[in-house]
């Protein structure tokens, strides 16, 4: 897409209308243009449309992409998609694999909340599943995005989708952001999540698992997440019983730090009152600490100058 006509969609306010169409909405795949033969010139990049898949291939991958419920495997598989690697493995087999953890639902309130803070894939997970999955041809490295961090994400983003890298997020969707439209609040995870990044146009952040659009804004936020993961006040109430063991919750630093233990009192002393006074409640949930961490992981073919860029790249200035 020439300058010209880069500019055209801009003034036009079409850039994801554009994506609509194969041809005009320019996808870049393993190429390294002159102008990032250093990483910092992704700092300088036009806000021009770059992607990886077109939103018509994206739909199509997504179709042929494997049914899980664990957002952190389906990220992986497309990925490997993104770089033609044919999974080593089949997503039932990864699934009966120690990559990802459950929820213990039926276990009583403090071995539940543990369950809930260790749930799902890290980042750590991530890249130990992709070095199985596609045994060892893909790697990468995870970019910390908390505390706040000093950058525009959609140069950033766009930097490295030009050379042909993937990029996978880990967004905390409990993380409230002002605004949510109808198509973002469609879709919506109920907290943490993973998102290979397909595309970055000048009005947003294109994803996958599901196929939508964030705002650019909104995705920084949610990746700038502390780990915390907040649970409803229904699941702790359902789950309070005489005899509960809390000595974890009173040991356990983070936990203690966090004062999870006080919070549970503090809904317990409202449903009380409630029931006794009518008086109504004021915590929807509690606060926990999370095993995940907010940020992105970007993957390239082992044994690539890709490779070797990520791996060399400095961390992103954080925020003063």
């Amino acid at each position: 897409m020439s300058r010209k006509s880069s500019q055209k969609v801009l003034n036009n306010n079409s850039a994801y209308a554009q994506a609509q169409d194969p041809v005009q909405w320019k996808v870049y795949k393993n190429e390294l243009p002159e102008d990032l033969d250093k990483l910092e010139g992704f700092l300088r990049l036009k806000a021009e449309p770059v992607a990886l898949w077109n939103e018509r291939q994206a739909r199509e991958k997504q179709a042929r992409s494997p049914k899980c419920d664990e957002s952190g495997l389906v990220g992986v598989w497309q990925v490997m998609q993104a770089l033609g690697v044919t999974p080593k493995l089949s997503i039932e087999d990864a699934q009966n694999m120690s990559f990802h953890r459950k929820k213990d639902d039926t276990s009583p309130l403090p071995e539940y909340l543990f369950s809930c803070s260790r749930h799902g894939m890290t980042h750590h997970d991530i890249l130990r599943a992709m070095e199985t999955i596609s045994n060892g041809r893909i790697a990468g490295r995870f970019f910390e995005f908390y505390p706040q961090r000093r950058v525009d994400i959609r140069y950033w983003l766009a930097g490295w989708i030009k050379r042909g890298v993937v990029p996978l997020a880990t967004l905390n969707y409990q993380k409230q952001v002002r605004s949510v439209s109808e198509e973002e609040r469609s879709c919506l995870p109920k907290d943490w999540h993973h998102h290979m990044v397909y595309a970055v146009s000048y009005d947003g952040i294109h994803l996958a698992n599901p196929i939508s659009k964030m705002k650019a804004d909104h995705f920084k936020q949610r990746i700038e997440s502390e780990s915390v993961v907040l649970i409803p006040r229904a699941e702790v109430l359902g789950r309070l019983q005489g005899g509960l063991d809390y000595d974890q919750l009173k040991s356990a630093p983070e936990w203690k730090q966090m004062n999870v233990l006080g919070q549970i009192e503090v809904v317990e002393r409202e449903e009380e009152r409630f029931n006794n006074l009518s008086i109504p409640c004021g915590m929807k949930h509690i606060a926990i600490p999370s095993s995940m961490i907010g940020g992105i992981t970007l993957f390239s073919h082992k044994d690539t100058e890709n490779y070797k860029a990520i791996m060399s790249s400095e961390e992103v200035f954080l925020k003063i």
